[in-house]
Formats: C-alpha cells, structure tokens, sequence
C-alpha cells in the first residue's frame, strides 16, 4: 500500500509541475491541494511563498483517492510538535477525549483527513478509528460529529490551522525518499522485463541471428552512422559517463534550430576529449526512441515560458476538446520540443508522444516553428536541472 501511495505522490507532483525531491515541501503542497474549505491559495502563498505550481490541474483534474491513501500518507507525517492552542484543535483534542481516546496522537490526522475532498468526514474519521483499533469506529465517529455540531465555521481560522499544522510538523524524508527509489527501481525492472520480451518475439530464431547480422552488416549505409550506438562508438566515451548523460549529448548534436549546439556542451560535461570529439559529431538523422527519452525526461518545475502558451494557443486547435482536457503542461512542453526536431523525424517522434497528427495539425505546427524561433535555452535549462 505504502508504494501505492508514494507512486500516486509522484505522479501529483509530475501533473501539478513541482519538483518531487524537494519532499517535505512536495508533501505538503499535496495535503494543501486536497483539503476542502480552506483558501488553498492564501495558503500555498504563506507556506511557500511565490513558488509556482500548476493551479489549473489542481482545481480542474485532481484525482480522487480513499482514505487508505491519505492515512498512509500521514504515515510519514510528524505532528507530535503541533501545538493545540488554536481553538480548532483544543476542540478537536476535547472532543476526542469526551469520546475516551485521550492518549492518542491524532488530533492533526483528524483535522486533516475530515477536511480532505472526495472522502465523507464521518467515513474518513471512522476508517482513521479502525486503522487505530478503537472499538466501536463507527458509533464514536458519529458520536464525535454530534459533538461538533454546534461549532462556528470560520474558514480563515480553519487555514490558519492548517498552515500552522504544515509549520510545525516533520516530514519522513528519509523514509519517503526510499520509497521513492523503490518505485523508481520497480519501474526500471518492469521496462527492462517488457524490453527483454520485446527482443525474444522480434528477434527471430537463434540460429538465423548470427546470419542476420552479417546481412545487416553488408547493407550499413553511410546514415547509419547518426544511429546512437554507432555515434557512440565514434565518440568513445569514458566509463564513467551515464547512458542519460550521452543521450542528453545526443540529443544537443541533433538540433537544427539550436545556431551552435557545440557552444551548450559544456553546460552537460567539461570532459575535454568528449567536447573535441564532438566538434565533428553533428547528427544529420537522429534516433527516434533516443529523442523520445531525452524529450519524455523534460519536467516543468516553473513557470512555463511565453512560447509554450503561444503553442497551445496556436498548434492545439485541431485537437479534440476531450484529449486537450487531460493533457497537462509538461505534454505541451514535449510538444513544443518536437515540433523543433529534425525535419525528418519530427513527426515520428510526435506520434510516440501523441497519437494524433492530422494534415491540420502538421500544418500548424510547421507554420508556428517557421515564423517563432526555438527558444533552446529555456529547454537546455530544463534539461540541465533535471
């Protein structure tokens, strides 16, 4: 369940554009995102200040989740130090000792989690109450709200509890991040498995293999030369370079609308020999799938520059509204990207991102990459800060 949870985190913060390594922050603009009746703006600006994220997907397209999900969350929560001194909480604590549950530490969980959208308050008590093996969950639950009855309702002291809460806590970021490279892991094993059985049913009979390949070897072309691998080998990179350092190399080499690409080298290494060998190393017809990694790794952390509003505005109008509806900021900044590839591969591309490239769609594209430059240094700085 905890992984469950964590891989739903990161998606979150994938759609919302904020950076999941920065985790007590990430976390706490998570729990912000969801909570009901409190001025989630006011707030996210109190508690992080001008930092930007994606409000159109947080008031538009949040996914709903149970409150199994919320109370794993908390699980990496701290709210031993929240003091109780606001009248909010003294209540809550009051209420929860009415009920006999004095010695436990839950006053902030059930300010949270009975605030929480898509979850039902006296639900989302119960199931905290049951996770916490009190008897008779659903009774107290119901009893607790009959307590609460005749509250005030008051939603800016409702927001200051909350940003007091989020001040005051301590996130699990230890915990959490190794969370984070279990899924992570998880999801390479998976790519790989799914690539290994990829290559057993496209790969022909073993006995024809040794034989394939000297055909193929017969019949190399000059262009095979701009393939990754051949390009690698031309190169000879250390040992020490990462495979996502050499296609980020690759991919820079590949450009048509960046004027000196050799000028943007060092900005990924300072290795000498690399930035000599490259000086010969243009890509005339780069790999697809390289370009489709490089491009899908590009994530969004702030506020999107001019030319990917203009694109939207300008390249999208032949798409369904439906399919403009889920599509977030970081799919439109893949777009943009690929609408500034090679010529003649940049609708390949296109399709592995989007199914959907119609006469129109081409012709949009084509015109608005003819008439706005690529602005090639917000996207190498995205690149680089990954």
């Amino acid at each position: 369940m905890a992984s469950v949870s964590v891989d739903q985190f990161m998606r979150f913060c994938s759609d919302s554009n904020i950076d999941h390594k920065q985790i007590g922050d990430s976390m706490r603009k998570y729990l912000l995102s969801y909570q009901r009746t409190i001025e989630r703006k006011g707030a996210f600006k109190v508690l992080f200040g001008e930092v930007f994220i994606n409000w159109d997907y947080i008031e538009r397209n949040l996914p709903k989740m149970d409150c199994m999900h919320w109370i794993t969350v908390f699980k990496y929560f701290d709210f031993s130090k929240v003091g109780m001194g606001r009248s909010v909480l003294f209540n809550i604590q009051k209420h929860l000792k009415t009920l006999g549950l004095e010695g436990m530490d839950i006053v902030c969980r059930v300010f949270l989690l009975t605030n929480m959208n898509y979850i039902a308050s006296q639900y989302g008590l119960e199931r905290l109450l049951c996770e916490y093996e009190v008897q008779d969950a659903y009774n107290k639950s119901l009893h607790y709200f009959a307590l609460c009855a005749d509250a005030s309702f008051d939603m800016v002291d409702i927001t200051a509890v909350f940003c007091q809460i989020m001040k005051e806590c301590d996130v699990d970021e230890t915990g959490m991040e190794r969370q984070i490279q279990f899924v992570n892991l998880r999801e390479e094993e998976l790519s790989a498995s799914f690539k290994m059985k990829q290559i057993r049913m496209m790969g022909g009979r073993p006995r024809l293999r040794s034989k394939l390949a000297d055909i193929k070897k017969e019949v190399r072309s000059v262009v095979d030369m701009d393939e990754f691998d051949s390009w690698g080998r031309v190169i000879k990179f250390p040992n020490v370079f990462s495979l996502h350092m050499k296609h980020r190399l690759y991919f820079l080499m590949s450009q048509v609308h960046i004027p000196s690409p050799l000028e943007h080298v060092s900005s990924i290494t300072n290795d000498g020999y690399v930035c000599k060998a490259l000086e010969s190393a243009t890509v005339q017809k780069p790999d697809v799938d390289i370009l489709y990694k490089v491009i899908t790794s590009l994530k969004l952390m702030d506020e999107p520059f001019k030319e990917l509003h203009d694109f939207r505005c300008e390249c999208t109008g032949a798409f369904p509204v439906t399919q403009l509806g889920t599509m977030r900021l970081n799919d439109m900044l893949h777009m943009y990207v690929c609408a500034y590839q090679n010529p003649l591969v940049w609708k390949d591309v296109w399709k592995l991102l989007v199914p959907l490239l119609s006469h129109q769609v081409i012709r949009d594209v084509e015109t608005f990459t003819h008439k706005r430059p690529f602005n090639y240094k917000a996207v190498l700085a995205i690149m680089n800060g990954l």
